[in-house]
């Protein structure tokens, strides 16, 4: 069964729950992050507007989710153009921070402005980026082949690394991986899993550079590449390495591109938003690096309601809760 006939098996409880179970393996959250001197709002108190363009006196810089939050598939959800432009408008830099790793970030900034969002390339903070600067700066220094899964997959650019293209169809080149990244799951099914299971479980370490356990789209969720790392460590594979949101890696890159942007480092980090549409990967990852938290409701995760009951049953509350962009 391929991703796309499986999604319609994924429900909101079944995302929560796998979430929780990864929850040992993320940043710990703590409802009291904020220092006393924020000048945004109490920290946890999800404190509800109706749009994110009604809060933006309170920032001075924006990290904003992707799909959820800017778009759902191909569909640019209403009121996005207009916060961009807003923002614009008072010189508040904005990025992106993704998720999506399977393509670089010229390719990510290039698709927003195609779908009519006034995105460019160096506002695209992914995922990608994460894992290339831990491959080129921290991974072991005898690894030197890193295997890749998905066909769409764009090739990472880290100098001394060789990528194995690998099948789930043929063995070649599963055992001479000294890692093997996971970028996305477009093309994921059970031979795919099956193969990476058994390589390790065999000891090969499995990189993770989309932690999300599922992604929205107009009419399901899709299983992303969290969901089957959960998989594998229900299988007992310990030896996974994870990258994107929540983990701190890719915000620390984040906020050296907004630094890069303004041109100093002494940004108060209670005024620069996390906007998102999940609370495991935005908001516990964005209280985890000291920002104030904005959680989207009218679209993506929680689209047809839940978020109270999942807030609840997470002990996750962000700063903010809106409905729309």
């Amino acid at each position: 069964m391929n991703n796309a006939s499986a999604q319609n098996f994924l429900k909101i409880d079944d995302i929560l729950n796998v979430y929780e179970d990864l929850r040992p393996i993320m940043p710990p959250y703590s409802s009291a992050h904020s220092p006393a001197h924020s000048s945004a709002h109490t920290s946890g108190q999800a404190a509800k507007a109706a749009r994110m363009r009604d809060l933006l006196d309170h920032f001075d810089a924006l990290m904003l989710d992707g799909f959820g939050v800017l778009n759902v598939g191909r569909e640019i959800i209403p009121g996005a153009v207009e916060l961009l432009t807003m923002a614009a408008e008072k010189d508040i830099p904005v990025l992106v921070v993704t998720n999506g790793a399977t393509q670089d970030e010229q390719v990510i900034g290039h698709k927003y402005a195609q779908m009519g969002l006034p995105v460019s390339p160096p506002q695209v903070v992914s995922s990608r980026a994460a894992i290339t600067h831990w491959l080129t700066h921290n991974r072991p220094p005898q690894w030197h082949y890193i295997g890749v899964g998905d066909d769409m997959t764009a090739d990472l650019a880290v100098d001394d690394v060789t990528l194995i293209r690998l099948s789930p169809d043929k063995a070649d080149g599963w055992a001479d991986c000294d890692a093997i990244a996971i970028m996305g799951v477009t093309a994921w099914n059970m031979a795919w899993q099956a193969r990476l299971t058994e390589a390790a479980l065999a000891g090969c370490p499995v990189l993770i550079a989309n932690p999300d356990v599922a992604a929205p789209h107009p009419d399901r969720f899709s299983h992303e590449p969290g969901y089957f790392a959960w998989q594998l460590m229900q299988a007992g594979e310990t030896d996974i390495r994870w990258f994107g949101k929540p983990h701190q890696t890719h915000f620390a890159i984040a906020m050296r591109r907004l630094e890069t942007m303004v041109g100093h480092n002494t940004l108060d980090r209670k005024r620069i938003a996390m906007v998102g549409d999940t609370l495991h990967t935005d908001i516990l990852g964005g209280a985890a690096a000291g920002l104030t938290t904005v959680l989207v409701t009218g679209h993506g995760m929680f689209r047809d309601g839940g978020a109270e009951a999942a807030m609840a049953k997470t002990g996750i509350r962000p700063d903010f809760i809106i409905d729309t962009v």
